[in-house]
């Protein structure tokens, strides 16, 4: 009898030690009946979440932070594992000073024929200097982990030029436009001030600018070394202050995507002639003349291309490799005309023909080229706050065959192609078709908000 009530008793206390024990402990599952007398799964946070100043947030040793499901906008960015600036969108605004290879001019303006005398214009390369430029970008993550996103971007390195306006003849002084003659075979000049003969001027401008847009799908190879923070107060809006992100990683992505660029340049000779005697003897005759050569270059391809990111603190450091692989649609434009005013009297109709731009040469050239154009980034950045990034980078890409105009100007001609064209005249100046390569590379300054 007294061992049955010790042992009653004994079970009693083993009973509540073991209900103790248990509830000193996390439970990942316990079975509860339910209203309908079944079993239904509770949470092991639930206890946690239900009190007061509780966080959404727990963490593990070995898988890092975990978003609870009843987050709410937190679960978009916060407690996950991403290696990247906060917010899901992203605007850029760079200021660019970028230097381009420039355009090469023949001999155009001299005080001699061709080879000798003082050359006044050409025989150079223009618009090769430093410009200001801009660059936008608009992007945004596809998903929560931050694996895909998407770019839009465009950059413009607006209109560069070069000019030269011959003074006003005086006394005994000469200018021409210098040639060489394939029907003497020898060094010429087509006279624009020369004594007791013609006075005049001559003008050239020389004109490009460049443009760039693209679009961009992005997929994260690999990461490492996730963001040091549980959870980032720049996207947690149950955060009560909002800190600087303090990252500390590395991701690389594969950029896919499609390229537009187009590179555009145009070369004008104008020339205002009054004949001081001609070969009637007539005194005031005035010739207008005007030679244009335009090259245009439409690239349309895909591009694809690596970029790693490193992150440490508030510095990050980014290399960018891509290259776009496509079809370059090149136009050149050659244009002439002349226009000859009798003294007292009205212009005569205007001849389609120049100098430099002559019946043999004149119209419109097009063909397709397949080309690729590599382009390297450098870009250092500094996160200012949660929203804000300032950065300074490099940039260069080489893009190999280019149609210039300066390059379709040729200096063999035949005078007997000049307005009025006589017969017999030989077929100069010819079409050469010449092309260059065009690079471009400078410095980039720009901030980058993200929300």
């Amino acid at each position: 009898m007294t061992v049955r009530k010790y042992r009653g008793l004994v079970l009693s206390i083993l009973a509540v030690a073991v209900l103790a024990a248990l509830g000193s402990h996390d439970l990942v599952a316990a079975d509860v009946p339910s209203g309908e007398g079944q079993l239904t799964p509770i949470p092991a946070n639930a206890d946690a979440a239900s009190q007061p100043g509780a966080s959404p947030f727990r963490e593990e040793a070995s898988a890092g932070p975990v978003a609870s499901a009843d987050e709410g906008d937190c679960a978009e960015f916060c407690g996950l594992q991403v290696c990247s600036p906060p917010g899901r969108f992203w605007l850029r605004a760079d200021y660019l000073m970028w230097w381009t290879s420039g355009m090469k001019l023949p001999s155009l303006v001299s005080t001699d024929v061709l080879g000798a005398g003082t050359i006044l214009y050409g025989n150079s390369t223009v618009n090769d200097g430093g410009r200001s430029g801009f660059r936008t970008t608009v992007g945004m993550w596809l998903d929560a982990c931050r694996v895909w996103n998407v770019e839009f971007d465009y950059l413009l390195l607006p209109e560069q030029s070069s000019s030269y306006i011959s003074p006003f003849p005086s006394g005994n002084q000469i200018i021409m436009r210098p040639f060489f003659n394939v029907q003497t075979n020898q060094p010429a000049g087509e006279l624009v001030a020369f004594p007791n003969q013609v006075e005049g001027t001559v003008s050239v401008s020389a004109k490009d600018y460049f443009q760039s847009a693209g679009v961009s799908l992005s997929y994260n190879l690999c990461s490492g070394n996730s963001c040091s923070a549980p959870c980032d107060p720049c996207d947690n809006p149950c955060a009560e202050a909002c800190g600087p992100p303090l990252l500390n990683c590395c991701r690389t992505d594969l950029l896919v995507g499609f390229r537009y660029y187009n590179l555009s340049d145009n070369v004008t000779i104008n020339e205002d002639l009054r004949l001081l005697q001609d070969i009637r003897g007539i005194t005031g005759t005035r010739i207008q003349v005007h030679d244009s050569f335009s090259g245009r270059n439409d690239f349309y391809g895909s591009e694809i291309g690596l970029r790693t990111q490193i992150y440490r603190g508030r510095w990050s450091l980014e290399v960018l490799t891509k290259v776009a692989v496509g079809n370059n649609h090149e136009t050149v434009v050659i244009d002439g005309q002349t226009i000859v005013t009798p003294p007292l009297q009205p212009a005569q109709p205007p001849s389609n023909a120049g100098v430099f731009a002559g019946p043999t040469n004149s119209g419109t050239y097009q063909r397709d080229v397949f080309t690729m154009i590599p382009q390297l980034g450098l870009e250092l950045g500094r996160q200012m706050n949660c929203h804000w990034r300032a950065y300074v980078g490099y940039n260069i890409l080489y893009w190999g065959s280019v149609v210039r105009g300066g390059d379709q100007i040729d200096l063999n001609l035949d005078p007997r192609n000049f307005p009025p064209a006589q017969a017999g005249a030989l077929p100069f100046p010819a079409f050469p078709g010449r092309t260059s390569a065009f690079w471009a590379h400078g410095v980039n300054v720009g901030t980058e908000f993200r929300f």
